[in-house]
């Protein structure tokens, strides 16, 4: 020890020296610790802005999937119809970023909201688009929502469409769908971050066949050098890149560096000049100075590992230091705040300031040994934070508040989200409350149950009134004939056996009328050991409609009454009439044969008349009959080929066609949904009338052919006729409307107004086009055979 003082003593100069070094050397390695914890810091920045994109898009999915589940409760339960433009328009008032809702039948578009400029898209079938099928059936194949895209729209514009498949009994039978804007989605994603001069930022996009990564926003990395982080998300075979364009680390640490050399050359300076001093004193401060040191060094790597503020306040000298990261967070200088108490109460929002002061005051006056706050401050830029601010309070021995020592930590996402969700949750019950549905919660185990007010109203009460709540509640106010059949659906639910309950059934109104109500529930939790737990569901009063059921039965029955004895009157009087023409054509056709040498030829031409004219009296009989007669039951709807229609009516009319030397074309035909015997009394009328109505001289030539307008098939009979003026166009469909005197061309008048009424019943429309002297062309519209759906 003697050795080493008298060697310390002995060279100031090597002792400053091996100081600076030491001192130089632990100042390289807190720099190297600073530039990992930089480096550190940077990724965790990259990995926090695309944890921000990846929850903005997560949030845009959830408002999506809420859309599109309701639309997919509606499917389920039959309700689309009479709800779907409500639900359509609360929705995307409700949820901003929804520009469009669909409804998909398989792959066929049968509904969009809104419709007004959207109308090209029905009927449009995403399936049968190459371009579009892959990524409908990833969302079948996934069985959750999926979002597509972006692309170009049909209807315009360029968007991203979430389709949510439906299966009914397990079958895929549908999507529920939103359209985002393309660009809105983008602005969204990215506010606040794109074009920026620090990080590159882009939205990558994975191709569900090649699997092929393509860029939808361009961004260029090449430039870039800092650290990378990327997210997937599968939802719409995404990945958010995001990428440091410069890494300031090294930068950053410069100056420590720099202030370090520094100290460590004054230290090593004053180390030397103290070198000559007293070995103890020498010693003394050595140790002082490691000590400080290493606290120093503590207190800068605790206040660098964390994102908060760390504070002390001394209120007996008014001064407070806070951290490097409250420049960081808010924007101020430390100068701004070390000895100004004014400056950190004039930050705070005037909404928050009484309310922190109070409990401030509060804390430091009473004995609490800590205080903590929630409320927001206001950076240097405007912008409001909302902080927690939290400190240990010291005192005195006589119980006085001296000295604070806290942290402030950003809460701003939580809150933001905590408002989100509340936002969520108020559309959600906007939307219920826009249904005017009840709605109830029941726990199957404990009996203890939920309704919302709009339960209660639909029997004409309050909440209030029915108290207290449990099933035992509806059960009192159901009808006990409608209660059977009820529990045993919900038995059914119970067992697995259905996915969800359903049943029409009375309740009990406060004015003592019966009110009908469909009840609608689906088990959502279960027990540990397999019972049925919470249920959830909704009612909704359905007494109009079953009112209305009953009205269209009792006027069903009484024109089915009325039917039947319209053609029973039908029958006889046809009978009636012809009975007598049949006499007066058999007696005139004898008198005739037995004075046909008697009378002379103005005689036996009378006689000629009458009997002629008595059998087109039988004749319009026969055609008053078929019309009457022709009736459509659509539970006889069935697959009708044209094809072999039209053979078995050519051959029917093959006598005509050889005697008029005609020539029939007939192009393929398709199958259609019809009913076969009416189908092909329309094909005998035109094709009557295409043979009878024709020029002199003229070998008469008649086409029949189709083409494919949506799911029907308009099919033509043409013919180069005498053609028809445009001013008769309608008045030929009407009973008994002749164009000529049946000296010209022979018949009724009936047999058009027979193909309108068929083509009609078949949900058709019958129509010409036609000039005089130029033919017709007849086109009626038939619906197409579905395989899937008969």
């Amino acid at each position: 020890m003697k050795w080493i003082r008298s060697l310390f003593f002995k060279s100031p100069a090597a002792t400053g020296l091996v100081v600076f070094l030491l001192s130089f050397g632990t100042g390289l390695y807190l720099t190297l610790k600073e530039y990992q914890l930089e480096l550190v810091e940077e990724e965790e920045d990259v990995e926090n802005i695309a944890e921000l994109l990846e929850d903005r898009i997560d949030k845009i999915i959830s408002s999506a999937n809420s859309a599109v589940n309701i639309l997919a409760y509606l499917v389920r339960t039959d309700r689309l119809d009479q709800n779907f433009r409500e639900v359509g328009r609360s929705i995307i008032d409700n949820i901003d970023i929804i520009d469009q809702i669909q409804v998909l039948d398989s792959g066929e578009i049968v509904a969009t909201y809104p419709l007004i400029g959207n109308e090209m898209v029905i009927g449009y079938d995403i399936l049968k688009d190459p371009n579009r099928r892959e990524e409908a059936l990833m969302a079948i194949e996934q069985r959750e929502l999926y979002f597509a895209g972006p692309f170009d729209l049909k209807q315009g514009g360029k968007g991203i469409v979430g389709r949510l498949p439906l299966y009914r009994n397990g079958v895929f039978d549908g999507f529920t769908a939103i359209i985002i804007d393309w660009y809105k989605f983008k602005d969204q994603v990215l506010f606040g971050y794109q074009p920026s001069s620090d990080y590159a930022i882009d939205i990558l996009k994975i191709d569900p066949i090649s699997n092929d990564i393509s860029s939808l926003i361009e961004t260029d990395f090449s430039q870039s050098g800092g650290p990378i982080s990327e997210i997937e998300i599968p939802s719409g075979n995404w990945i958010i890149k995001v990428q440091l364009i410069k890494s300031n680390a090294f930068i950053s640490i410069i100056p420590n560096t720099v202030f370090r050399l520094i100290s460590s050359i004054l230290l090593g300076f004053l180390i030397f000049k103290l070198a000559e001093q007293p070995y103890k004193l020498t010693q003394q401060v050595a140790e002082t100075t490691k000590e400080l040191k290493l606290s120093n060094q503590r207190f800068e790597l605790a206040t660098k590992a964390t994102s908060e503020i760390i504070w002390d306040w001394d209120m007996e000298k008014d001064y407070t230091y806070r951290s490097d990261n409250f420049e960081r967070l808010l924007g101020y200088s430390q100068e701004e705040s070390f000895y100004n108490d004014k400056f950190w109460k004039s930050i705070i929002h005037p909404e928050d300031y009484y309310e922190v002061e109070n409990n401030l005051k509060n804390a430091l006056d009473s004995s609490a040994e800590k205080w903590s706050q929630e409320f927001r401050i206001k950076k240097s830029n405007g912008e409001f934070l909302y902080i927690i601010d939290k400190g240990l309070i010291i005192r005195n021995k006589k119980g006085k508040a001296i000295r604070m020592i806290g942290s402030t930590q950003d809460i701003t996402a939580r809150k933001k989200a905590e408002a989100d969700l509340s936002d969520q949750k108020q559309r959600l019950s906007n939307v219920i409350e826009g249904t005017g549905a009840g709605t109830w919660e029941w726990n199957v185990q404990t009996g203890e149950t939920v309704y919302n007010e709009i339960w209660a109203n639909i029997i004409g009460y309050t909440l209030e009134e029915l108290a207290p709540l449990s099933i035992q509640t509806w059960i009192d106010f159901t009808h006990p004939d409608d209660l059977e059949q009820s529990n045993q659906e919900l038995e059914k639910c119970f067992r697995g056996e259905l996915d969800s309950y359903e049943a029409e059934l009375r309740m009990k109104h406060k004015d003592g009328r019966w009110v009908w109500v469909l009840d609608r529930g689906k088990i959502f939790s279960w027990t540990k050991d397999g019972k049925p737990l919470m249920m959830f569901g909704t009612h909704v009063d359905i007494t109009e409609k079953k009112l209305r059921e009953e009205e269209i039965k009792s006027t069903n029955l009484q024109l089915q009454s009325a039917n039947e004895e319209l053609k029973s009157f039908a029958s006889v009087a046809s009978h009636d009439m012809k009975e007598p023409l049949r006499m007066i054509s058999s007696f005139l056709q004898l008198l005739e044969k037995k004075y046909e040498n008697v009378l002379d030829e103005k005689g036996i031409q009378y006689i000629r008349f009458a009997v002629d004219g008595s059998k087109r009296l039988s004749q319009l009989i026969d055609d008053m009959m078929e019309y009457a007669q022709i009736g459509f039951d659509p539970s006889k709807l069935s697959k009708v080929d044209l094809n072999s229609v039209v053979e078995e009516v050519i051959q029917l009319k093959q006598k005509v066609i050889e005697e008029n030397n005609a020539a029939v074309e007939v192009s393929p035909l398709p199958d259609i949904l019809g009913i076969r015997s009416p189908i092909k009394s329309v094909f005998i009328n035109l094709i009557s009338n295409a043979l009878k109505y024709q020029k002199k001289n003229v070998q008469p030539v008649v086409k029949i052919y189709s083409t494919k307008e949506g799911s029907d098939y308009r099919i033509t009979v043409e013919d180069n006729g005498i053609g028809i003026d445009k001013e008769y166009y309608q008045k030929i469909f009407n009973i008994f409307k002749r164009l000529h005197t049946k000296d010209e061309y022979p018949g009724t008048g009936i047999g058009l107004a027979i193909c309108k009424k068929v083509i009609s019943q078949h949900g058709g429309k019958i129509w010409l086009d036609s000039e005089s002297g130029k033919g017709s062309k007849f086109h009626f519209l038939l619906k197409a055979y579905d395989d899937q759906t008969y």
